[in-house]
């Protein structure tokens, strides 16, 4: 009898079995409704849209960083080099400020100070230091050293095309740097009584040394002089044909580097550099001078406003100031401080663009180097 109670489970287990599998396949059969279906694809889509601009916002977070990670190391640069550099300033040289605003023609683009102007200033001083030629063609592989160096920022030519025809992002400061030396081995090739253009030329943009003293720099014929400024600077001297003296033609002057050329590339400090301006403190307007570009901007391109220290040859003018009518034989040592365009402190604008183009219109930087050493 416990056999057959036994036979007659175990056929209802085989039964219940069979039931169960069967209400299970009939279940994993069972279709999506059309409204699930559309639900689910509504969710993926949201779910994919989502995801794409997270990504989008990720990879665009991570171009500017490196964008501004760029910049940041071109503001390094530049600020390092200023501040080694005017560490060592001399008073006891000549200092040479050119200001140049020039108006903007692009409305779209927004200057660092708003005023519709680009400032392309010039500077050069001589520096004490620690000074080493850089291996070009020109220098082959003789080192020049020395103690003494004259030294000159800015915004440069690239070949023959001068910086304010070249699209902001392209522009390059250059710094310059010519050893003084009496090495009696090494050519001297501005030799006063020799001038030619082509050596004045080669002398400030491949030469990287100046085969005369600072006292003999300082005490050079006016003409000569002027002939110097005017190159570094790329300007007309105002006044010099005032002093029976003509300033060199325009285009043998300025600073040119050209990427191609190995030969100018020591004089490249850094690339992207859309404007630059120089300001130095007036302790007794207690202001950054010159104030507004507009007051020094010129239809004579050439003729620009300047400093020029020390005296005898010191002078000062600031177009729309009062500063043309500072002391001449106060531009010395003794009042250093109290220049106009010098003062206590130099104050450095530039804008900086990095070298993919990602931040549109470059961020703007200020750097001030104390003169009051």
């Amino acid at each position: 009898m416990y056999s057959g109670l036994s036979k007659r489970n175990t056929v209802l287990n085989q039964q219940n079995k069979q039931i169960f599998f069967m209400e299970l396949i009939k279940r994993n059969n069972k279709a999506f409704t059309l409204i699930e279906l559309l639900v689910a694809m509504g969710i993926f889509v949201i779910v994919i849209s989502f995801s794409g601009q997270i990504f989008k916002v990720c990879i665009e977070s991570h171009r500017t960083a490196l964008a501004n990670a760029d910049i940041m190391q071109k503001l390094r640069a530049i600020t390092n080099q200023l501040n080694s550099d005017f560490k060592g300033l001399d008073k006891n040289g000549e200092i040479f400020v050119v200001w140049k605003a020039v108006k903007m023609q692009d409305d779209s683009y927004i200057d660092n100070d708003l005023d519709g102007y680009e400032r392309f200033d010039r500077i050069m001083f001589f520096a004490e230091g620690d000074f080493q030629t850089y291996s070009t063609g020109f220098t082959s592989n003789n080192s020049i050293r020395g103690n003494v160096a004259r030294i000159c920022y800015t915004i440069a030519k690239n070949g023959e095309v001068r910086p304010e025809q070249l699209d902001k992002p392209d522009r390059i400061l250059a710094r310059t740097q010519h050893i003084l030396t009496d090495d009696e081995t090494l050519p001297d090739i501005n030799e006063p009584n020799n001038f030619t253009p082509e050596k004045w030329i080669a002398w400030n943009n491949t030469s990287q040394y100046d085969k005369i003293s600072l006292e003999q720099w300082k005490n050079l014929p006016l003409q000569e002089k002027i002939d110097i400024l005017s190159i570094i600077c790329d300007i007309e001297i105002i006044g010099a044909s005032e002093m029976g003296v003509t300033s060199v033609n325009e285009n043998l002057r300025g600073i040119s580097v050209e990427p191609n050329d190995p030969d100018t590339l020591h004089m490249l400090l850094c690339e992207g550099v859309g404007e630059f301006k120089i300001q130095g403190w007036d302790d007794t307007t207690k202001t950054w001078v010159p104030e507004v570009d507009s007051h020094f901007n010129t239809t004579d391109s050439n003729s620009l406003p300047g400093v020029l220290y020390p005296w005898p040859l010191g002078a000062i003018s600031i177009e729309g100031n009062n500063y043309k009518d500072y002391p001449r034989n106060e531009i010395n040592r003794e009042h250093f401080n109290s220049i106009p365009g010098l003062g206590r402190a130099l104050k450095f604008t530039f804008t900086l663009f990095d070298s993919k183009g990602i931040i549109k219109g470059g961020r703007t930087f200020t750097h001030i180097v104390y003169l009051d050493n």
